[in-house]
């Protein structure tokens, strides 16, 4: 069997949601639409087709720009590495991860970025970049003040997260329609933004509690208790490292993965010697929040 790898068409961008929501179903009752509405465009799609012009699977490398140092770098993240179940183990997506790489790096990406997956992702340059923790807080467990909850605007959010976002490499450099965006994607899968104290939480209702699915600014544990008091139990991530006195240790957790494609405009402005002390946030801690 052979396929071609190349940029698809803005004419082929329904096939390419068709491979998503064949590879991921749990997005096709309503997300995807929004995904591709809203995140993605055809520009940032590269697809493998078949000798027959079936498409086969795809990958999606959204404009990612990333603050180290002191410096803003173009970054990629890869999102959407998708196969069609019956195309699977035949070499699609190694061919798909290897062409993205090849065309970001000769336009100028020094980087990308993805959700771990050690095992496979490994073997393309892609190390350990982010690591979180997980907590679970139950209702009245920290002894904590539980401020007023309020729905926070765009410009709110911001603010918090780019408070959060001063303290470490790798954060992605947003803007108020960023902030928008993921409100957006919060509603859509049918949850909620709240904030307090400082900070805000996009939040999805669940049984027994609610998964805060991004948590951001400089003292989040007021709004934490506050939302465990509203919900029963949330469960939350903070950046390793960081966790607040008085909160039990959670449990460790890779968030994100980094490929470098030109290492010394990486590494330029970064505080950083080599790749291993930027991997190791030696200099400065590394955290990223999204998950694509």
């Amino acid at each position: 069997m052979s396929f071609t790898v190349r940029p698809i068409t803005p004419e082929e961008y329904a096939a390419a949601q068709a491979v998503w929501d064949a590879c991921f179903p749990e997005d096709a009752a309503g997300y995807s639409d929004y995904y591709f509405a809203c995140r993605t465009k055809p520009a940032y799609v590269l697809a493998a087709f078949l000798e027959d012009g079936r498409m086969a699977g795809a990958l999606h490398a959204l404009p990612y720009p990333l603050c180290f140092g002191t410096q803003v770098k173009r970054c990629a993240m890869i999102a959407g590495v998708a196969t069609l179940p019956e195309q699977r183990h035949k070499g699609i997506a190694a061919a798909l991860i290897r062409t993205a790489h090849a065309r970001l790096a000769q336009e100028g990406v020094c980087a990308a970025l993805l959700k771990p997956d050690v095992d496979f992702y490994a073997q393309f340059g892609y190390r350990p970049f982010a690591w979180h923790e997980r907590f679970r807080v139950e209702a009245g467990e920290l002894a904590a003040p539980e401020p007023a909850l309020h729905t926070p605007s765009a410009e709110e959010m911001l603010a918090c997260y780019d408070a959060l976002a001063a303290g470490y490499n790798g954060m992605m450099v947003r803007t108020v329609r960023d902030m928008e965006l993921m409100r957006k994607e919060t509603a859509v899968l049918g949850g909620e933004a709240f904030a307090a104290g400082g900070a805000y939480a996009l939040c999805l209702a669940e049984e027994g509690g609610a998964e805060l699915t991004e948590l951001a600014g400089r003292n989040a544990m007021p709004l934490v208790c506050a939302l465990a008091a509203r919900f029963g139990a949330v469960r939350f991530r903070l950046p390793y490292g960081a966790r607040p006195e008085g909160l039990p240790k959670g449990e460790r957790m890779m968030f994100s993965m980094l490929c470098p494609l030109n290492r010394e405009a990486l590494l330029a402005g970064s505080g950083a010697e080599s790749m291993e002390e930027l991997l190791s946030g030696a200099k400065k801690a590394n955290c990223t929040l999204e998950f694509c």
